[in-house]
């Protein structure tokens, strides 16, 4: 059988808000006979559960031409509240005292992880950032705070209502003020009720009504999807919908 993403190295020697984050990076197998070929990156949070779901995905589509061929980067942390969340939550629904190293991690991302990339790898310059729940509360996050970081952002049921929802505030504010920059959006939402729901919703309709015509936007709504499988159940959209936006750029 012929394997079409190949592991090529792991770094253990990360370190952000004081804790150690183990990064993989998988490649295609045409990167080791296309010398001259560069390739669009996905940061995938979460990296360990989900990666082989991305590859194998990546690989189903592009042997149909659905697909680019990406450099998947899969980080994973010890303790996700603190690292994803871009505030502290002192909401009593929620784990309180949790959360504000979002920035940090960005910065990282920015400043150490993705240089080390570009530098180890044939990157593009395309970047897409990917994250379910609480990591795609972080990829929202990115997309209103560093909207030039990433080009392409992937949002599997955001944890939209963290905290006292400043992180959906802020992009809210963002989408208003010029309607989001040149980017890709992907957010899902399944069975999730209530406040998540109507956060979420509100959200939604807000970039809607208000993005730009530089936004190229996607949403899904998966009524019968539990939360912990909406990145499973939106996957191929998601990829589907980056493939038609990166064509459209000619990238």
């Amino acid at each position: 059988m012929k394997t079409y993403y190949l592991l090529l190295s792991v770094f253990f020697c990360f370190t952000v808000n004081a804790q150690a984050h183990n990064v993989s990076v998988t490649v295609p197998q045409s990167y080791e006979t296309e010398t001259s070929k560069k390739y669009p990156v996905i940061y995938l949070l979460d990296g360990t559960p989900n990666k082989n779901m991305l590859s194998g995905m990546l690989q189903r589509l592009h042997l149909s031409k659905g697909s680019y061929e990406h450099i998947i980067v899969s980080i994973d942390v010890e303790d996700r509240l603190n690292d994803f969340a871009p505030t502290v939550n002192m909401d009593p629904r929620g784990p309180v005292g949790k959360g504000g190293g979002g920035d940090k991690f960005l910065d990282f991302l920015e400043q150490e992880l993705m240089p080390s990339i570009n530098k180890k790898y044939r990157a593009s310059k395309f970047n897409t950032i990917a994250g379910h729940s609480v990591a795609g509360l972080l990829v929202i996050h990115s997309f209103h705070s560093r909207p030039k970081l990433f080009q392409s952002h992937l949002a599997f049921s955001p944890a939209v209502w963290w905290g006292a929802r400043e992180t959906v505030k802020s992009a809210k504010n963002y989408v208003l003020s010029n309607g989001g920059s040149e980017n890709y959006l992907y957010m899902n939402i399944g069975s999730e009720s209530g406040e998540m729901k109507r956060v979420y919703d509100s959200f939604a309709k807000t970039i809607l009504k208000n993005r730009s015509i530089d936004l190229k936007l996607k949403l899904n709504e998966f009524k019968d999807v539990s939360h912990d499988f909406t990145m499973a159940a939106g996957l191929y959209n998601a990829l589907s919908g980056l493939h038609q936006y990166q064509r459209s750029k000619d990238i």
